[in-house]
């Protein structure tokens, strides 16, 4: 009973929400699809325009299209002033990096000047010169802007501006290098001890105006092993083993500097050379020493000067070499200066190229008033002639090195 009951008032129920949704869809259809007529009522006469369903929802459709413009135009403004701001924030960043991108290609022409200043390349002369600038493909020349175009070729010409640099470096590289290998440092093996063995002095007749230590001298050589030279990490090829492969610029800075500090000038302006490097007849025994050095004969009193930068590791009287002078240049190489008359110089003085460290004398073991001048490379001693020679090469010198009996 209280099913039938249940499913009486359902079915109740249904039949009214169908009654419903007929009449609502009634209405629906009456509102859409009924007639309309518009009167237009003036002082002469009443017109009257009929509306069909399809011209009242072409109405519908063109009143909401308008209410939608409406709702974007209330937000225009914002949406334009936000746009204007943006493209501000772009022209300010792009000017800042146009006039960035200006000064580095002008700092990057005083650079290229600069290399061709010390080299004396006239790069543009040259016709191997590498191009390496590649237009993307993306865009034509034609379709950009004045601005655009003008920016397109600074950045061909900074490529031209590289391009020069490593030709420029190249050239300089092997210049330093070939200058290098003729003081008998191969930059490309480690050295060894034989090479101060490499040359026969002059033999010298006359026996005037030279000296030197015999068998090195045990005091000078007990002294500087009480001072820390060079390190360890600061050899030559401890630097280019590191620094070669990684740019061809780094590696021309550190030949650049190396080629500053080696002792490539000579010590004295007004000289010639009473005995030379390796085998000779000792002055004092007369019997065939090694000679670790070159033998300066100056005018009295001449002035003895850094050949190149460097720091005063010892000043001081010592038994063979007299009053001596130790200059550490740096990359294990050391310059000794012996048989002084006055030294001008105090133990950890930094002395530059030209500077006077001492006057000629004929101090210690010697047999008349001379410069005694070594060259050595982590205490090996290298023939200075060699080094004068590579200064010649590298400075583009004429002089020449004149010897008593040559």
């Amino acid at each position: 009973m209280k099913i039938y009951l249940l499913q009486k008032k359902l079915s109740h129920v249904g039949k009214i929400f169908v009654s419903a949704l007929l009449k609502g869809l009634l209405r629906l259809y009456r509102l859409i699809f009924t007639k309309r007529t518009i009167l237009f009522v003036t002082n002469e006469k009443i017109r009257s325009i009929t509306l069909g369903p399809i011209m009242q929802a072409c109405i519908f459709l063109f009143v909401a299209w308008i209410a939608n413009l409406f709702m974007q135009s209330l937000h225009y403004d914002e949406i334009v002033s936000a746009k204007a701001n943006e493209i501000n924030k772009l022209k300010t960043v792009n000017a800042y990096f146009q006039s960035q991108f200006e000064n580095a290609n002008d700092k990057l022409k005083k650079v290229n000047e600069y290399l061709i200043s010390i080299t004396g390349i006239n790069h543009n002369a040259s016709s191997s010169k590498e191009n390496n600038f590649k237009q993307p493909e993306s865009f034509e020349e034609d379709d950009l802007s004045r601005r655009d175009k003008q920016t397109l070729n600074q950045i061909k010409n900074v490529e031209d501006q590289f391009s020069d640099i490593q030709m420029i470096a190249r050239t300089r590289i092997k210049k330093i290098e070939s200058a290098i290998a003729i003081t008998g440092l191969n930059i490309k093996k480690i050295p060894s001890k034989e090479l101060w063995q490499a040359e026969k002095s002059v033999s010298a007749k006359n026996f005037s105006n030279q000296g030197g230590p015999e068998n090195n001298d045990d005091s000078l050589e007990t002294a500087l092993q009480a001072i820390p030279l060079s390190d360890k990490n600061d050899y030559i090829e401890r630097h280019l083993q590191t620094l070669k492969f990684n740019s061809e610029i780094d590696y021309l800075m550190v030949l650049e500097r190396l080629a500053n500090i080696m002792p490539l000038s000579r010590p004295m302006k007004n000289y010639y050379i009473s005995s030379s490097f390796g085998r000779r007849a000792d002055p004092i025994t007369r019997r065939h020493a090694l000679h670790h050095g070159l033998d300066f004969v100056g005018v009295t009193n001449e002035k003895i000067v850094s050949p190149s930068l460097g720091k005063v590791v010892l000043a001081g009287k010592f038994s063979n070499y007299g009053n001596a002078v130790v200059i550490d240049h740096g990359f294990g190489i050391t310059t000794r200066y012996g048989h002084l008359a006055m030294v001008k110089v105090g133990t950890g003085q930094i002395v530059k190229k030209g500077d006077v460290i001492a006057i000629q004398g004929n101090t210690g073991r010697s047999t008349g008033p001379h410069l005694h001048y070594e060259v050595r490379y982590k205490n090996i001693p290298l023939n200075p002639k060699k080094f004068l020679e590579a200064g010649d090469a590298l400075f583009n010198n004429e002089k020449t090195i004149n010897y008593a009996n040559s």
